[in-house]
């Protein structure tokens, strides 16, 4: 079952400091958010939080299982073709800001990570 919350991912880890640390960090809260109800509407994807969504990344696995539960996942075009990574994307779908900006304005509440 999903709300008409939005969680909006603009990196690949949480925090700043030890990169490594912020990666295990964001891979940690996408899989919690998978077991939460209501789960939320949608996860936007933007700058390089993208990098979650494509060919080899960890979180991956927790990602098409987030979807497969009804979440749909828009990922930023833009972002992606300015890390080169379009033709790599394994979950979700490729979105723009005209969507994102409708997503995140009907949504009851926006969660930054």
């Amino acid at each position: 079952m999903t709300g008409d919350h939005v969680i909006f991912i603009n990196n690949n880890r949480i925090g700043h400091g030890d990169d490594e640390l912020g990666g295990m960090l964001i891979r940690a809260f996408l899989e919690n958010l998978s077991a939460v109800e209501p789960l939320p509407s949608h996860v936007v994807f933007m700058n390089s939080g993208v990098r979650l969504a494509v060919d080899g990344s960890e979180a991956l696995g927790t990602l098409r299982e987030i979807e497969k539960k009804g979440v749909e996942l828009l990922v930023c075009g833009t972002c992606l073709g300015f890390f080169g990574l379009k033709e790599k994307l394994a979950a979700g779908r490729v979105t723009n800001q005209n969507e994102a900006v409708r997503v995140f304005t009907s949504a009851s509440k926006v969660v930054t990570v």
